[in-house]
């Protein structure tokens, strides 16, 4: 019986370090990076992968504070903090790590409390990745769809830039012939120069008849008052074209990759100046801009963002007038305002509505009420995206037949999404 005993107490003893053994190599041959944190917060285990992210050599991390890479320079707390304190599990959540260079990086990051037999957390077994390649394509994808969008702008924008540059064209040529008529006033005037020089009486009389007669047939009055319309036409009309291609190089330009500070007026006005140019006739933008600090953010995001909604806007509608006529609709209104800490942009239309079936659903991924062949169902979902990313909230609200409103908040400081029990990393906003 005792040999029975040893027997089985060695097999026991070969199956568990096989097993520890085996456990070892996966996770240290894993690709992410794994973490051991302890309930002060200090790091107890980290695989191969995690000691290359976070500068360590073989298990020399061991006992360090893991607040020396995740910082969280937010005022929400990070993932691992809000399971270490508060038992919360995350799961594919996102946080920012400083490597030992000192330079951030985006992470995607899962935790979950490493629970003793009796339940009790003893600490955080924290998975996480470096996303900056993810992010680096993401930019690409973003800037990529902006430019898609200004491709589907090129109509109205070359049509907008077609006007002025027309009359400006017209305006020169009839300069040019005014330059012509005004010459022979010039020579007229040189020829009465010339003989009141002189000093006779004669030939200052038929130069001042000859003038005179000039003066008639090009009717000098109509002429220097409509040249100087023509002027002032042409250099309103370059002047739009400057400003067109100023909002149209800075919509297309891509963001960098901190947030710098932003005004939110000039992203929406420039962005609804290049829009405007593919509305139809009729269809007009009314503006209320109230008195707005700058905000923290990615200007070019949020330009794209305004872009997305303003062209939804006039395809709402461009339905609605299709439906009932086009003297009854053709309003866009843009309003924004300061309520608290947040900035409120709101983007109105009283175009056809959105059913309520489809208000808890559109800025799901691929959901489109289009036509097929008419819409990609991401656009919406960007713009949410979008927000999500600056820590702020969309929602939309209407009926059919009563327009729509989209309403966006943006925090003025940067905030980044907050983290709650079984988090997937899209930001929950009660008021979206």
């Amino acid at each position: 019986m005792l040999v029975s005993d040893v027997t089985e107490s060695e097999w026991l003893s070969q199956r568990l370090e096989t097993l520890q053994r085996d456990t070892r190599d996966i996770v240290e041959s894993l690709n992410s990076a794994l973490l051991v944190v302890d309930l002060e917060g200090r790091v107890r285990y980290a695989n191969p992968a995690a000691e290359a992210i976070l500068g360590g050599v073989d298990g020399d991390l061991g006992g360090r504070e893991i607040r020396d890479w995740f910082d969280h320079p937010g005022d929400d707390e990070d993932p691992i903090e809000a399971c270490r304190a508060r038992g919360v599990r995350s799961r594919g959540a996102e946080a920012r790590l400083r490597r030992s260079d000192g330079t951030w990086i985006p992470v995607g990051i899962s935790c979950s409390p490493r629970l003793d037999e009796g339940g009790r957390s003893q600490g955080v077994v924290a998975i996480f990745q470096d996303l900056s390649s993810v992010k680096a394509l993401e930019q690409q994808v973003r800037q990529s769809e902006k430019m898609a969008s200004i491709g589907q702008l090129a109509a109205g924008l070359a049509h907008e830039v077609n006007n002025p540059i027309g009359f400006i064209q017209t305006n020169l040529h009839q300069m040019t012939e005014y330059l012509a008529d005004l010459g022979r006033h010039f020579e007229a005037l040189d020829t009465l120069q010339r003989a009141i020089a002189d000093g006779e009486s004669g030939p200052i009389e038929r130069a001042s008849g000859a003038l005179a007669s000039v003066a008639r047939e090009i009717d000098l009055d109509f002429l220097r008052s409509d040249f100087e319309k023509a002027l002032s036409e042409s250099l309103e009309g370059a002047d739009r074209i400057r400003h067109i291609v100023k909002d149209l190089r800075d919509f297309s330009r891509p963001d960098l990759p901190e947030r710098v500070s932003t005004d939110v007026n000039q992203a929406l006005d420039s962005t609804a100046n290049i829009v405007q140019a593919t509305f139809k006739r009729g269809v007009v933008i009314e503006k209320d801009y109230g008195s707005l600090p700058e905000i923290e953010g990615y200007p070019m995001q949020l330009k794209q963002v305004f872009m997305n909604l303003l062209v939804n806007a006039h395809q709402a509608i461009d339905e609605a007038r299709a439906a009932g006529g086009e003297t009854t609709h053709g309003v866009v209104r843009l309003a924004t305002r300061q309520v608290g800490d947040e900035v409120v942009v709101r983007i109105s239309d009283d175009g056809v509505g959105i059913p309520p079936r489809d208000l808890d659903r559109i800025f799901e991924p691929y959901f489109t009420t289009k036509a097929v062949g008419t819409g990609t169902g991401l656009g919406l979902a960007t713009c949410f995206q979008i927000v999500e990313r600056h820590g702020g909230g969309i929602r939309a609200e209407g009926a059919p037949g009563s327009g729509a409103t989209f309403e966006i908040r943006l925090p003025i400081l940067a905030r980044a999404p907050r983290i709650e029990e079984g988090a997937s990393g899209r930001s929950i906003d009660p008021r979206c």
